[in-house]
C-alpha cells in the first residue's frame, strides 16, 4: 500500500504516513460514532449521559500557489488533525483514557462526593460513577466538593513581650520585725513618757523653771509634729515589710529606711524628754521654804522609745540581705550623687550655729539657763547621723533597696521641716531639734533648701525607677 501524498509504502494498518504524516485514506467510514455505555452502581439506577456526534473524518490544509493553478500540498508541514469522540459536559472523553488536559494541578485532588438525603455516610464518589455528569438534576442526589486548600503563607515571627512576674507572698523576717516595731512605736507615741508628780501643791514664781510643771508627758506633750512623724514612719515601715514579702527589694529597702528614721525620732522624742526631767531637778534645787517632794518617773512610753529605736536598727540590718542580692541598677547615677548631696545638706543644716553660737555648741554642755541638756545634745546628733547615713547609703546604692532606704529614712525629717516651717501644731521642732543659738524654734534655710532637693531627687529616683523597671533594664 502506497501513501496517496509522497508514495511511500506504508503498511495496511497504517493510520498516518510515515514518511509525510499525511492521513491515510482507509475504506472506512469517515465519521466514528463512539457511544458511552452507562454505568451500573450497587443499587442505583443505571444513568446514561448524552452523547456529542463529532466528524473525525481527516483534514488536509490546502494552499494556492498564486504563480500555479494546480493545488499545492504543504508536504511535511501539513496539520492533521487527531481523531476525537464523544465528550461528557466536562470536555472529558467518554470511555478512553484522560487527557493531560484533564488533570488538576499537582497540588490537592479535588474530591467529589455525591450522596443522598438521610444517608449516613457517602454512597458513592465521582471517581466510581466512571465520567457521569456531576451536574446532572436528578432529585434526590446532591454533590459536595472538596476544593483544594489555598497555600499557607508565611506567618510573623511572634516576638516575646515581657511578662509581669508572679510574686508570692512569702513570710520573711523583716515583715515580722516590721509589725513588732509598728506596734511598739504606735504604743510608744501615745503612752506616758515621763511623769512628774508633788506630794504637795506647788505655787509658781520667778524663780521657777519655764520647762516645769507637775503631770504625765506624752509626745505630743514634747512636741506637737512627732506623734504625725511617728505615724508616716510606722506606715512605710509596714507598707515595706509587706512589699518584702512579696519580694519587692525596694520594700524590704523601705522597710530598712523606715526603721533607721524611727530610731532617730526616738532618739530625739527621748532627748526632749529630759527637759521636764532636767526642770524638775531644777525646781527641787531651788532653796523654798515649801516643803515638797517631787517624783520624777520615766514611765512605760520611754522604754517603748527605746525599744522602737533598737527594732528600727534591727530591721535596717535584716533589709540588707536583699541590698547584696539586688543585682539590678535602679537609680540614675547623677540623680543618685545629687540626692545623697541632698541628704548631707539637710543633715547638716541644723548642725549651723546662730547668733553668738558656735559650731561646738552642738555637742558642748552648758550649765546656762534655757541651755539644752546633755541627752537631748546626743539623741539630735542620733537623728542627724542616721539621716545622713539614710540619704547616703541608699542614694549611692544605685539599687532599688537604696531607694526604698532612702525614701524611708527621709519622710519623717521632710514634715518635722514643714510642720515647724509653717508652724502646724503648738509646739513644732525641725531635725535635730534646733539650731545652736536660735532664740526661737525655727528651721534654717540650709535645711529647708536640702529638704526640698532631698524630696524632688526622692521623687524622680522614683519615677526613673519605674520607666527602667517597665522597660525591663
Amino acid at each position: 500500500m502506497q501513501c496517496h501524498e509522497c508514495g511511500n509504502t506504508v503498511a495496511a494498518d497504517d493510520r498516518f504516513c510515515t514518511a509525510c504524516g499525511a492521513a491515510l485514506e482507509t475504506p472506512a467510514a469517515t465519521t466514528d460514532q463512539v457511544t458511552d455505555q452507562p454505568t451500573e452502581q450497587p443499587g442505583d439506577a443505571t444513568e446514561q449521559l448524552p452523547t456529542q456526534q463529532v466528524d473525525t473524518a481527516p483534514m488536509v490544509a490546502v494552499a494556492t500557489d498564486q504563480n500555479d493553478d494546480t493545488t499545492d500540498v504543504w508536504g511535511d508541514d501539513d496539520p492533521v488533525w487527531a481523531v476525537t469522540g464523544s465528550v461528557d459536559a466536562l470536555g472529558r472523553p467518554i470511555g478512553g483514557e484522560p487527557s493531560t488536559t484533564d488533570q488538576l494541578p499537582a497540588t490537592e485532588p479535588v474530591t467529589e462526593v455525591w450522596a443522598r438525603p438521610g444517608a449516613a455516610t457517602p454512597i458513592v464518589t465521582a471517581e466510581e460513577l466512571d465520567g457521569p455528569d456531576p451536574w446532572s438534576d436528578e432529585p434526590g442526589i446532591t454533590r459536595t466538593t472538596t476544593m483544594p486548600t489555598a497555600p499557607r503563607t508565611a506567618e510573623l515571627p511572634v516576638f516575646p513581650t515581657a511578662i509581669a512576674e508572679r510574686r508570692t507572698f512569702r513570710f520573711t523576717a523583716v515583715l515580722a520585725i516590721s509589725v513588732i516595731g509598728a506596734i511598739v512605736t504606735m504604743l510608744s507615741l501615745f503612752a506616758t513618757i515621763v511623769s512628774v508628780t508633788s506630794d504637795a501643791r506647788l505655787v509658781r514664781t520667778d524663780e521657777t523653771p519655764v520647762a516645769f510643771r507637775t503631770g504625765d508627758w506624752i509626745s505630743t506633750d514634747l512636741a506637737s509634729n512627732v506623734p504625725i512623724a511617728g505615724l508616716i514612719a510606722v506606715c512605710l515601715l509596714v507598707a515595706g515589710g509587706v512589699a518584702s514579702a512579696f519580694g519587692w527589694r525596694g520594700g524590704s529597702g523601705l522597710a530598712g529606711g523606715a526603721g533607721l528614721a524611727i530610731a532617730g525620732l526616738s532618739a530625739l522624742t527621748i532627748g526632749l524628754a529630759q527637759i521636764p526631767i532636767d526642770a524638775a531637778y531644777e525646781m527641787a534645787a531651788i532653796p523654798s521654804e515649801q516643803q515638797f517632794t517631787l517624783t520624777i518617773t520615766r514611765d512605760l512610753g520611754y522604754w517603748l522609745l527605746v525599744a522602737a529605736a533598737a527594732i528600727g536598727i534591727v530591721v535596717f540590718f535584716a533589709s540588707l540581705n536583699d541590698a547584696f542580692g539586688d543585682h539590678r541598677s535602679g537609680l540614675n547615677p547623677w540623680i543618685a550623687a545629687v540626692g545623697a548631696l541632698s541628704g548631707l545638706v539637710m543633715a547638716g543644716g541644723p548642725l549651723i550655729p546662730e547668733g553668738l553660737a558656735t559650731f561646738s555648741d552642738n555637742w558642748y554642755v552648758s550649765d546656762a539657763p534655757g541651755s539644752p541638756p546633755a541627752m537631748l545634745l546626743t539623741t539630735r546628733l542620733v537623728q542627724l547621723a542616721l539621716l545622713a547615713l539614710a540619704a547616703v547609703i541608699g542614694f549611692l546604692s544605685v539599687r532599688r533597696w537604696g531607694l526604698g532606704v532612702a525614701v524611708g529614712g527621709g519622710m519623717t525629717s521632710i514634715w518635722l521641716t514643714v510642720s515647724t516651717l509653717f508652724e502646724i501644731g503648738d509646739n513644732p521642732v525641725g531635725p535635730g531639734f534646733n539650731n545652736p543659738g536660735a532664740v526661737s524654734m525655727g528651721v534654717h534655710g540650709v535645711t529647708i533648701i536640702g529638704a526640698s532637693a532631698l524630696l524632688a531627687f526622692a521623687l524622680l529616683a522614683v519615677v526613673a525607677a519605674y520607666d527602667q523597671a517597665s522597660r525591663g533594664y
